[in-house]
């Protein structure tokens, strides 16, 4: 019951950057086949990636950020819905509480670059209310997001495949000692405490607690930081690399 309502039935994939530009990108309808579908997302039956009319994009403020008394304080207008028939729903059911708009890809891409040089993580999200299929684009706050925060938790209770709302995604950060300062940045801007500092002032990541999403890597002047596949962090949401299972 536990995972049936608190997993399966709403979760997300942590995307780096430029894969959730290139699902903004989209200008044709892309449907996944149910098997590869399900490895990337491997919680059913929400894990369905089928997109109808792409380029219709509508933005909403975030109501994560808003319950947590973050309005003010950040940006709440973060959430992107990527298609039909969500898009359509969220501009006639959310205009008005959520200030839904439509906007272009153009602007899309830039709120999403807006918001990662805040901090913030892009997520693909699933939900069985959505027809279980993927449905919009979050660009989570470390300090206002459910999903974020419930992976934090999952990874530090030490266990084997904890459950988590929020899913890797499918890379993990390298670090190179021999062209790490020890500045301390990567671990001042991990948003899941992936990253310490070891005796001799070098960068090193957690395994199990880093989710994939590139920051470090983003901020990281030396360039002492790689994202680097593995399979142990599941399959990317990669529009580009799963074209070959799709229908278009």
């Amino acid at each position: 019951f536990i995972l049936d309502y608190f997993f399966y039935r709403s979760h997300c994939k942590v995307l780096y950057q430029e894969q959730a530009e290139k699902l903004l990108r989209l200008d044709q309808d892309i449907e996944l086949d149910p098997v590869t579908s399900a490895r990337i997302i491997p919680y059913p039956p929400a894990n369905r990636i089928f997109l109808s009319q792409p380029s219709s994009i509508v933005f909403m403020d975030c109501a994560c950020r808003i319950e947590r008394g973050l309005k003010g304080k950040e940006p709440v207008d973060v959430c992107i819905a990527v298609g039909e028939p969500i898009a359509g729903f969220w501009l006639e059911h959310g205009a008005e509480r959520l200030n839904a708009r439509r906007i272009s890809a153009e602007e899309a891409l830039e709120i999403v670059r807006r918001e990662r040089e805040r901090g913030s993580i892009p997520t693909a999200w699933f939900k069985d209310a959505a027809g279980n299929r993927f449905f919009g684009i979050c660009n989570c706050s470390p300090a206002g997001c459910d999903a974020l925060e419930s992976a934090q938790i999952a990874r530090m209770l030490q266990v084997e495949d904890p459950p988590s709302i929020a899913l890797a995604s499918g890379y993990g950060a390298r670090a190179d000692r021999s062209r790490c300062k020890g500045c301390g940045t990567c671990v001042e801007v991990c948003p899941f405490q992936a990253i310490s500092l070891d005796g001799d002032d070098k960068a090193v990541i957690i395994y199990d607690l880093c989710m994939g999403c590139g920051l470090c890597v983003d901020r990281c002047k030396q360039e002492a930081l790689s994202l680097v596949r593995d399979e142990r962090k599941g399959v990317p949401f990669d529009v580009e690399e799963l074209s070959p299972h799709a229908g278009v």
